[in-house]
């Protein structure tokens, strides 16, 4: 009977041991919540990881320029059309019409805000300027002098070289030399003599 007691009280003993000895394992990554004092658990971020900033889009992209258009410091200039015409000495001339807009805090007038020219064949050749055969109002609108915020329709005349080869058409900032030129390629293969316009255009 001394021997089954012992026996009983050994056996019982081991297992308090077992237990006291013993603490529940934590889940790797989860903070201990019974430690009221310890510190909270940040989660690390891999350094190869890829975190969107706030307010990012991607796949965005800005609006091409419109090729017949340059805004310079002190005004803009579009290239809006082409022709033949003839000029003063019956001979052909390239008409390239361009719409002008004073964007400078003074009065200003194409003439003496830019400054175009134009070359063709290949080698290529600067091409002379012409004078009209007949009164152009867009011509003179060339000189027309525009208070800031006022736009005009103009017309500038080159003697041509050819009637089939293109021209390079450039128009260059000449307040500002370091601006880049506005460059345009006329394709005039094939196209008839034209009349003169009897329109000029003045808006605000």
């Amino acid at each position: 009977m001394n021997k089954l007691g012992v026996m009983l009280t050994t056996c019982l003993l081991g297992l308090t041991l077992t237990a006291c000895g013993t603490t529940p394992a934590t889940p790797a990554g989860s903070a201990d919540t019974t430690d009221t004092g310890s510190a909270s658990v940040e989660p690390v971020i891999p350094s190869d990881s890829s975190v969107p900033s706030a307010g990012s889009a991607s796949g965005s992209s800005s609006a091409q320029e419109d090729p017949n258009t340059r805004v310079y410091r002190d005004c803009s200039v579009t290239v809006l059309g082409y022709s033949i015409r003839e000029d003063r000495d019956g001979d052909p001339a390239l008409r390239v019409e361009c719409q002008f807009r004073n964007d400078s805090k003074t009065s200003a007038s194409f003439s003496t805000t830019v400054i175009p020219n134009a070359y063709q064949g290949d080698p290529k050749d600067a091409l002379a300027y012409a004078t009209p055969a007949e009164a152009d109002p867009e011509y003179s609108a060339l000189l027309t002098v525009l208070d800031p915020g006022e736009s005009i329709i103009c017309a500038g005349y080159f003697k041509l070289s050819s009637v089939d080869l293109p021209v390079e058409l450039e128009i260059k900032d000449l307040r500002d030399s370091s601006a880049d030129a506005l460059c345009v390629t006329l394709d005039i293969a094939g196209m008839p003599m034209e009349d003169y316009p009897e329109s000029n255009l003045k808006t605000k």
